[in-house]
């Protein structure tokens, strides 16, 4: 579709029709079932209607009369093990943590007096906002119900300020929607791949705490809102897009980030769960007796003796064959999860016998997860383009004196892949390039140390000890 069709639709006030074109390429989510893979609670071992309780059979000894007792067989209920694992977790958490573990570098050509001004408020409205704490709230949403969105908004404040280095009445906020949190998003692209609008469903509490259905959409000249009213939908808003660009980023993914392994990830759980039931049943040894026993001793007794009439035998019946079959597919199980979702096992229990490793080990061990972040990247980085270049928008929009600047300066985001560095092998090869000369000055090295609160002043105070230390030397005598 084409923006001035859309346009001609929303327009001329038939409202079904509008809304009916703008869900046009909504994106089908079982949203439902990707909460109850996510929540350990509602995990499929759970269930008892799918994992159900094992009914037994026991011998219970019956009183007869006259001393003599019969043996009834009983049957009775036992809860089995269910144990459930939380690796669709565990998946996103680290995917988060190696995307955006280090904070996003903003980089610019920017030279001139105008273009650094610009530059400035864009990096303090993203401080603002804490930007580098939302990149993983974005994240986490996008890889665990596949579609997320960031909306930037102005709002008005009591009092001038001048946080973003010029005068202004407004400041700049962002919210984060998705379907998690019950959102219905509908972006609407037209042939050539570019967003034409985008808008979002939610509900709301109307005076009677009923819940009402609104519907919100943006384009790069207008905002509508519309509401539900009875089977159809009345207007309520209409304002004018200042900034003539959708404040809007938008990221989607085809699945969740633990789809491929959904099926591994319900096998390992019953595995594991009934193993934990073989444990209950077999962990504990279990006395066989051939003839009678006389007498088996008081519980917690020490030196404990059974008795047994003459020619009796006891003996205890062990687990000659542990399921060395059931350990191996747990284990390629866990193989097979980690490895297709490009998750890293760094656990105690898996690094802990390596030791001190070099750097370029450490590359290795995390090139999986670094890849991973390649592949993340082909999402990322035009989302968080998109976002720099809205609020350049709003800049321009708030400090007309460089708008024009705003509108042309180039400003880039670059991530970097999270990784221990191994800061002594760096410097060593940076002194080898350096032909063994310093790479750093002592101001410098004193402020990256992060062992002092002022590091100018810690700086001025070793200059200070080091002169004084010369011309203690300079004075005193010598033989």
């Amino acid at each position: 579709m084409k923006y001035r069709d859309l346009k001609a639709i929303i327009d001329g006030d038939q409202i079904e029709k509008a809304i009916q074109a703008l869900t046009s390429q909504k994106k089908d989510i079982d949203i439902d079932k990707l909460r109850k893979q996510w929540n350990v609670d509602e995990h499929e071992v759970l269930d008892k209607a799918s994992r159900k309780d094992r009914d037994v059979a026991y011998e219970q000894k019956v009183d007869i009369g006259g001393g003599e007792t019969r043996i009834d067989i009983k049957q009775k209920t036992e809860s089995v093990a269910r144990i459930p694992i939380p690796f669709q977790k565990n998946i996103v958490g680290k995917a988060v943590s190696f995307l955006f573990g280090n904070p996003v570098k903003i980089t610019s050509s920017a030279q001139q007096e105008q273009e650094l001004s610009v530059l400035e408020s864009v990096n303090k409205i993203l401080d603002d906002n804490k930007t580098d704490s939302q990149n993983r709230v974005v994240a986490k949403q996008l890889f665990r119900s596949t579609q997320v969105a960031e909306f930037w908004y102005p709002v008005k404040v009591t009092e001038v300020h001048e946080e973003y280095g010029f005068p202004t009445q407004f400041k700049l906020r962002m919210s984060v929607f998705s379907p998690w949190s019950g959102i219905e998003l509908f972006p609407l692209f037209d042939d050539f791949g570019d967003m034409i609008a985008f808008s979002r469903q939610y509900t709301v509490k109307d005076e009677e705490s009923k819940d009402v259905a609104h519907f919100e959409t943006y384009t790069a000249e207008d905002y509508y809102l519309w509401k539900k009213s009875g089977e159809g939908w009345e207007a309520l808003e209409k304002e004018p897009n200042v900034i003539k660009r959708i404040p809007v980023v938008y990221a989607e993914q085809e699945q969740a980030e633990w789809a491929d392994v959904q099926y591994a990830i319900q096998r390992l759980e019953t595995l594991i769960s009934n193993h934990a039931d073989t444990n209950d049943y077999n962990g504990s040894p279990i006395a066989v007796a051939e003839g009678e026993i006389i007498s088996l001793g008081q519980k917690g007794e020490r030196g404990k003796v059974i008795e047994m009439e003459k020619g009796g035998k006891l003996s205890y019946l062990s687990w000659d064959h542990a399921p060395e079959s059931i350990k191996m597919e747990i284990d390629n199980l866990f193989k097979i999860i980690l490895t297709y979702t490009q998750t890293p096992d760094i656990s105690f229990e898996s690094v802990k016998g390596i030791g001190a490793i070099s750097g370029i080990a450490l590359k290795l061990l995390f090139m999986d997860a670094h890849l991973k972040v390649l592949d993340k990247r082909e999402t990322f980085d035009p989302y968080l383009k998109r976002r720099i270049n809205i609020i350049k928008a709003f800049v321009a929009m708030m400090n007309t004196s460089v708008s024009a600047i705003a509108k042309k300066l180039k400003i880039d985001a670059e991530i970097t892949p999270y990784i221990i560095q191994d800061d002594m092998e760096r410097m060593e090869v940076l002194l080898a390039a350096n032909g063994g000369k310093a790479v750093l000055s002592q101001r410098t090295s004193v402020a990256q140390s992060g062992l002092v609160d002022d590091p100018e002043a810690e700086y001025d105070q070793l200059q200070m000890e080091y002169e004084k230390a010369n011309m203690t030397g300079i004075t005193e005598p010598t033989e």
